[in-house]
């Protein structure tokens, strides 16, 4: 039976055949066959539950198809940022050791990046004088000779000789100091023509 063809008897329908893959073209030329709706009815519904079984569900592809994420514990996690920290430090060691050796090889060896100045200019000596200068500075009233200024050399560290301020015609007194600014054994407070290369021949006052 078909669109075009007589219809069917009483209580029967014009329906493609089970599992038919053109349904609409069987109708149009004449190749369906006259069933009853509701056992078409049934056996439709029986096939939709077999192939339902037969194929996997969404959720079933899913899980084959992505498998579970791999579980990472914590302590991982911080491994990874403790590495990545020591990274970080490991570069800006050998960055500092790269500038110096430039500041060491070069006429000027004052021209280095500000930020790393400090990092290998400023030695106890200077890191005194910065401090006792920043003292004056928020000091509400002027009293320049309270504050002790050191005497430093070219590498942030003590001299040698270190006096007070003079008063007057009156030179300060002085004494002598390891680089560190510690006092040495044996000097007193002297006027100041104390001679401190008994000491330290090597050092240059």
């Amino acid at each position: 039976c078909g669109v075009y063809t007589e219809r069917c008897a009483r209580g029967l329908r014009c329906l493609p055949r089970q599992g038919e893959e053109k349904p609409l073209h069987a109708l149009l030329h004449g190749t369906a066959v006259c069933l009853s709706e509701k056992s078409y009815r049934e056996q439709a519904k029986a096939e939709r539950e077999s192939r339902e079984h037969e194929e996997p569900t969404t959720s079933e592809m899913t899980e084959e198809t992505y498998p579970p994420k791999a579980y990472r514990p914590k302590h991982g996690r911080l491994s990874e940022l403790k590495a990545e920290a020591l990274k970080k430090d490991r570069r800006k060691k050998l960055t500092l050791a790269k500038f110096v050796g430039m500041a060491e090889n070069t006429a000027h060896p004052r021209v280095v990046i500000p930020e790393l100045r400090q990092e290998f200019e400023l030695g106890p000596c200077r890191r005194h004088m910065e401090a006792s200068l920043q003292e004056l500075k928020s000091s509400q009233r002027m009293v320049p000779r309270a504050v002790h200024l050191p005497n430093c050399d070219r590498k942030g560290f003590y001299k040698r000789k270190q006096c007070k301020p003079s008063r007057g015609r009156k030179r300060g007194l002085c004494w002598c100091v390891d680089k560190y600014g510690m006092k040495l054994p044996g000097t007193d407070f002297l006027s100041g023509d104390l001679q401190c290369h008994a000491f330290d021949s090597s050092n240059v006052e």
